[in-house]
């Protein structure tokens, strides 16, 4: 009887003797620097991929792929450095498929991603980890973007919203489906005022525009975001070349109070057009002009409108050369303005000095200031330029007019001899350079 169930067992066996069971090993394709393992992949005997695994470098697994017929296929499943679970998904024959969750280190819903075909579809939604809304977008079966978007701070105030889908964020390509009408695209501050407020057509910012103060306006609730002050208005349309969104017609800008201290008007092709008008406090014009076909283009200081400080002989081309000067404090430079052939004129902000350029064949070729009347009304400074650059002597004088440096700069660098006086105009630098990070030659006076 033994005997009998022996030879069964052989016969059962037999078959199977000349079998093995086949299993994948693991390859290492990448290691990181400190000589552990950072891209495996497990394969079968006859070449067929199991699955692929990326590691840390502490050795804590990152994410698992698992393969079918050489692409992913099946669940995937990503970890954060702390062995902590972070996305959860699906491939099916090598495209992301079904619903894909990522989750915050203590395993609470991060968003809920969907997928068919490796395009996203319906209702994608994310929330901040103390619960509150992120974000809620939304797609058609064709992958394509739909409906009105809406963004969110982690306090529930409303940061952005819009169907505008193609500008929602400028480091991703969205591509929406046909809209009909106009879309709009608005920003919020944490506060929940209103900070921009575009208008698109076909994807492209086109048509009204305002900008806003972030510090103006009521605080309401996130449900019924406030406007805030209007800090710039227009309109946007079609460039010259018809790719990007230019300034159209009248440009308006605005105080924090309301009033308008500014108003320009554009061309499509970028060119300045009509008159250009600037406001004081009570909104009077202190100041037009008339750039249709030529004229000269004016710049106020930052914050003082009383001041006009520069004014161009240009409006398309930079080229002229100003044959007199309407600048608001020209009383001050009587002695300077004139004395010199100049294309640009213009003030800095908290400095009392004149500045003037000079540009030939659409660059600039030379440079200078002025100490104003009460000090002398001399030069203060003198230099030269091509390609851009400084090239040639660049000297600085005093008040007094000694001459305070002279030094040579070829290709916008120091190069050759360099020399500054004190104010008496005893020399007490002379110096050989040779250019920017090269060794200097410090030569001792006297000898």
């Amino acid at each position: 009887m033994k005997k009998f169930r022996l030879l069964m067992f052989l016969a059962v066996c037999a078959p199977f003797w000349g079998c093995t069971v086949e299993r994948a090993q693991e390859q290492v394709l990448a290691e990181h620097a400190n000589g552990a393992k950072k891209t495996s992949i497990w394969v079968y005997p006859d070449g067929e991929i199991l699955k692929r695994n990326e590691w840390y470098t502490d050795g804590i697994k990152e994410l698992e792929i698992p393969y079918k017929d050489g692409v992913p296929h099946g669940d995937f499943k990503r970890w954060t450095g702390f062995g902590d679970v972070a996305l959860l998904g699906h491939y099916k024959k090598g495209l992301k498929d079904g619903k894909w969750t990522s989750l915050f280190s203590d395993k609470k819903i991060e968003a809920y991603r969907y997928y068919e075909n490796d395009h996203p579809i319906g209702d994608w939604e994310g929330w901040h980890y103390n619960r509150e809304k992120s974000f809620e977008e939304h797609y058609n079966d064709d992958g394509l973007a739909v409906g009105v978007w809406k963004k969110w701070f982690d306090n529930g105030a409303l940061e952005q919203e819009g169907n505008c889908h193609a500008k929602w964020d400028p480091k991703r390509e969205i591509v929406s489906a046909e809209t009909q009408g106009i879309a709009y695209l608005k920003r919020f501050s944490k506060d929940c005022r209103l900070l921009e407020e575009f208008t698109c057509k076909n994807g492209k910012l086109e048509g009204p525009f305002a900008l806003y103060y972030e510090s103006y306006g009521e605080t309401v609730d996130s449900a019924n975001c406030g406007s805030g002050r209007v800090r710039v208005s227009g309109v946007l349309g079609k460039g010259a070349t018809g790719k990007d969104s230019a300034l159209i017609g009248a440009v308006t800008y605005y105080r924090a109070d309301g009033t308008p201290m500014k108003q320009e008007y554009w061309r499509a092709d970028g060119k300045r057009d009509s008159v250009w008008r600037w406001f004081d406090e009570q909104g009077n014009v202190v100041r037009e002009c008339d750039l249709k076909d030529s004229g000269v283009v004016y710049g106020v200081c930052d914050g003082d409108m009383s001041k006009f400080c520069a004014e161009t002989s240009y409006v398309g081309e930079i080229k002229g050369i100003l044959d007199s000067s309407n600048l608001a404090q020209s009383a001050d430079f009587k002695q300077s303005i004139g004395k010199f052939p100049a294309t640009v004129r213009y003030f800095k902000p908290g400095r009392s000095l004149l500045y003037e350029e000079f540009w030939k064949d659409g660059q600039i070729a030379e440079s200078r200031s002025f100490f104003p009347d009460s000090l002398g009304g001399g030069l203060a400074s003198e230099g030269f330029w091509k390609n851009g650059k400084r090239e040639g002597i660049l000297r600085n004088w005093y008040k007094s007019g000694v001459l305070r440096d002279s030094l040579t700069f070829v290709n916008g660098e120091r190069v050759g001899e360099q020399f500054s006086y004190d104010s008496t105009g005893k020399l007490t630098i002379h110096k050989t350079e040779a250019g920017k990070n090269r060794p200097v030659i410090m030569h001792l006076l006297g000898q």
